[in-house]
Parts: structure tokens; C-alpha cells; sequence
């Protein structure tokens, strides 16, 4: 009786569990197909946003043509393409990049629906890259903006536009958001840079197009990418919409944008102490004495500036302006930016461990720099290898602009001249600016950039680094970069 009871328990314990295996089974494989059908309906509705998103925009982006005059009449005219996207239907305003009709002496629009019309009223703001073209058209369709500060590392956005001109025109392409606050240094020492990277795919002829996020609103204006080929190599970058808004107010009601100037070269605090020259300036401080952790480090300041006249020195670090507080370089350029020229600021700084409370009267900030009235020690006259291979002229960094610019002891060279159309202009390399290092080796003097030059090679890069009104940075120049 017992065994018959032990079998019959034993049978039992394996049905249950023959019971319990079948239900597990049952219960992984319907969580499979959930999990499938899950998916698949996570993509289903991502392509669906991607399809409205661009349904939203695209007939408001344009191909833009322009004729630019060769203004040394050797070449006669020469032709160019690019992208735009209709932000006032009423008015017939086309935003677009700066570099695309900077200096045209025709632009003609077509539309998504096959209209041209010829562009007018050219304005542009090249120290953000962003321009207006008017065109007079009626039944226009028109794209809205989005807020670029909402926009995450990792957030999808479409790019539109026509690459290699009319062939591929009013492309997409989608990628993610790869970064913000990005700063490439191709506007150069004065560029208002903020971009947005992306990977999503870039390339010549998308400049000027939009960067749209997934509600098919225009988060940004795609203005370059970083490539050794001239061809999309995964890192574009796009003017953020934030900042092009008030840009495009500006232009289009008073023609040109007019901003607020500091005249110093300044690098935010975190990044300042890991500078040679920086640390050495810190270490000769009191042991006691406690540095910010935030702030804006001032390497100089230019001479006869705003910043100059109200009393801001080499070494300074500025805390905040009108109680504002200022944490980077990024927002501290924003702030002064934003301001009219001839407002008087309230500057915090810290000065060797005290802080004192600056009023400086903020001056026009200029388009380019103006080294005409530096004092600068003058090269021999014969052309240099660095003006054939990279097309600037430098001369040593001495005399009386470095003594006021708080860098006596600096041995380097400062850029005299950039040849128009050269690599170095096309790598935003402007006159006014220091180089310190060529391919790593330190430069001292002009004969040894010269000798330096001579020796890099243009198809590896020739990697300078430099420093400009917005701190130090590196520029890798290879031939056939775009």
C-alpha cells in the first residue's frame, strides 16, 4: 500500500512539474512574441514619426543656385549650390547659411513644387553662418521652428536638403544628436559657435538645409562638417535654433546684427587649469588661497578694448555679469553678445583671492580683428613657405602688443595676414591670432614655423595649435579638406 501511495505521489510530482514546464514554456514564448510585436511596433511608429516629421517640412525646403564673381576677374564666374528652408511664407524669407551666398551676384530659388524665383535682399550674419534671401512669391508653405535647448545627446533628428545639387535634391537623411555646444573653429576667432553635432548625413550642398527633430520642428540650420575628404565622414554641425531666432530678427528688421564686445581671449576655469600656462600662473599663488571651481580665466586682453579700459586683467576670472553667473566661455560669450555696444556691465571678477565688481562700457564687436594698428614686429619681406603651403604670414609674437596683452615671456608667432581662398582661411584661421605649436613642436620664432611647414605633409595634416579670442585650440589642415 505505502509503495502504490510513494508511486502515486511520484507521478503526481512529475506531472506537476511536466505542468509546470509546459506553462513556463508557454509563458517565455508569449513573452517572445510580445517582445516581437513590441518592437516591431516601436519601429512602425518611429518610421511613422520620421514620415510625418518630413511631410511637415520638406515642402518648405529649397535648392538654392548662386553665381559668385571671381573678385580677381582671373576666373570669370563661378558657380555654387545649397539648401534653405522657407520660414516666412507672408514676407517670402528664405533662411539659409552665410557661406552659401556670401558675396553672389545672383541666387535663384526652386521650390519643393518646381517654382524658381529669383533671391534679393541678401543679408548675412557670418559670424554665426546664418543669412536671409527674400524671394516674392505668393502660396508659400513655411516651416517652424523648434527649441533647440531641448534637444538630448542621443535624441533622433533628420537633416533635408540637396547634396551635389539638383541630382539628389530635397534628400533625408537621420541620425542622432551626437553633441552640443560644440566650437570647430571653422567661423574663426570671432564666430559665434554653439553647434549642434550630429550624424546624421552631411554633406556639400546640405549647407544651409534644416535639422529637424522628430515633431518636424527646424532645430537647427546644417552649416559644415569635419571631414579629410570634403565628404560626409559622420560629424556635421548645425546652427542651433536658439541662436538663430534673434539672428534672423535682426536681420530681417534692421539688416544687420549689431553686438555687444569685452576684447578679451578667455578659456572657461575647468578647462584653464589644465593649461601649462595657466597652472604655472595658479602655483605662483599663496598656498591658502582658494581658486573657483567656476568661471571664465582671462589669458588676454586686447589692447584700447572695452575690457581694457575698464580695468579686467590678464589672469582675472570672471564670476558672473550683473549677478548673472557666468560658469563657461560659451556662456559668458552668449551674455555679452546678447548685449548693445555702449551698455555698461556689472563684471565680478576674482583677482588673486578677492573679488572686485568692474564696470566696463561694452564696445561694437567687430567683424574681423583689426591688426593694422598693432604693433607688430615686421618678417622679411620674401614670400614664406607657410604663404605658399598654408597661405598666411606670420612674424614673431614681441614688443609692445604682447607686453599689453599680459604675455611678454610668451615666445610664439602672430598671424599677420591670411591669403583669401587659402587652407588656412578655409580652417577659420584669422589674422590676430597666435600659433604656439606646429605638428607638437613648440614655436618660438618665425624661422622656426617656416622650418616646420616646410617639413609637414598637407596629405597626413599639418596640426597647429592656437591661441585666439576664445582660448586655445588645435587645427589639423590637410589638403582637399572641405
Amino acid at each position: 500500500m505505502l509503495e502504490a501511495r510513494r508511486k502515486l505521489v511520484e507521478d503526481g510530482e512529475m506531472k506537476s512539474a511536466k505542468n509546470i514546464s509546459c506553462l513556463l514554456l508557454v509563458f517565455f514564448l508569449c513573452s517572445a512574441l510580445v517582445a516581437d510585436t513590441s518592437t516591431d511596433n516601436g519601429l512602425e511608429r518611429l518610421s511613422l514619426a520620421f514620415r510625418e516629421a518630413v511631410k511637415k517640412v520638406r515642402p518648405a525646403v529649397v535648392y538654392i543656385e548662386v553665381t559668385k564673381e571671381d573678385e580677381r576677374n582671373l576666373l570669370g564666374p563661378r558657380w555654387g549650390s545649397g539648401s534653405g528652408v522657407i520660414i516666412d511664407a507672408q514676407s517670402g524669407y528664405v533662411l539659409t547659411a552665410n557661406h552659401v551666398v556670401e558675396g553672389t551676384s545672383k541666387v535663384k530659388v526652386r521650390l519643393s513644387d518646381g517654382r524658381i524665383f529669383a533671391g534679393s535682399d541678401i543679408r548675412g550674419d557670418p559670424q554665426t553662418d546664418i543669412a536671409v534671401v527674400k524671394i516674392d512669391a505668393n502660396d508659400l508653405p513655411e516651416a517652424e521652428f523648434g527649441d533647440s535647448d531641448r534637444l538630448e545627446v542621443g535624441d533622433w533628428v533628420l537633416a533635408i536638403g540637396s547634396p551635389f545639387g539638383t541630382r539628389l535634391e530635397n534628400s533625408v537623411s537621420a541620425g542622432i544628436v551626437s553633441g552640443k555646444c560644440r566650437r570647430t573653429g571653422i567661423l574663426g576667432s570671432l564666430g559665434l559657435e554653439d553647434y549642434i553635432q550630429t550624424d546624421a548625413v552631411i554633406n556639400r550642398g546640405n549647407s544651409g538645409g534644416p535639422l529637424v527633430n522628430i515633431k518636424g520642428g527646424v532645430v537647427g540650420i546644417n552649416s559644415s562638417i569635419i571631414s579629410s575628404t570634403g565628404m560626409y565622414a559622420g560629424l556635421g554641425f548645425a546652427v542651433p535654433s536658439n541662436l538663430v531666432k534673434p539672428v534672423v530678427e535682426k536681420l530681417i528688421k534692421e539688416g544687420k546684427v549689431v553686438r555687444g564686445w569685452l576684447g578679451i581671449t578667455m578659456v572657461s576655469l575647468k578647462d584653464a587649469k589644465a593649461d601649462k600656462r595657466v597652472k604655472e600662473a595658479l602655483s605662483d599663488l599663496p598656498p591658502e588661497t582658494q581658486v573657483p571651481d567656476e568661471g571664465v580665466y582671462v589669458l588676454l586682453v586686447h589692447p584700447d578694448s572695452p575690457a581694457e579700459e575698464g580695468g579686467l586683467k590678464h589672469g582675472d576670472i570672471v564670476q558672473a555679469i550683473d549677478k548673472a553667473p557666468i560658469t563657461d566661455s560659451g556662456e559668458l560669450i552668449k551674455v555679452i553678445s546678447s548685449r548693445s555696444p555702449s551698455e555698461v556691465v556689472n563684471c565680478q571678477v576674482w583677482r588673486n583671492g578677492s573679488e572686485k565688481t568692474l564696470k566696463v562700457k561694452l564696445g561694437r564687436r567687430p567683424e574681423k580683428l583689426d591688426v593694422e594698428q598693432m604693433e607688430i614686429a615686421k618678417g622679411p619681406g620674401e614670400t614664406k613657405t607657410g604663404y605658399n603651403k598654408l597661405g598666411l604670414i606670420v612674424a614673431d609674437f614681441k614688443g609692445l602688443i604682447a607686453e599689453r596683452m599680459g604675455l611678454s615671456e610668451l615666445e610664439a608667432v602672430i598671424v599677420q595676414a591670411v591669403q583669401a581662398g587659402s587652407l588656412a582661411g578655409a580652417f577659420g584661421i584669422e589674422p590676430g591670432e597666435i600659433i604656439t605649436d606646429v605638428n607638437g613642436k613648440k614655436v618660438e620664432r618665425t624661422e622656426d614655423f617656416e622650418k616646420l611647414v616646410e617639413k609637414g605633409d598637407l596629405k597626413k595634416g599639418i596640426k597647429l595649435t592656437i591661441l585666439g579670442v576664445f582660448g586655445e585650440r588645435e587645427v589639423i589642415i590637410k589638403s582637399g579638406a572641405d
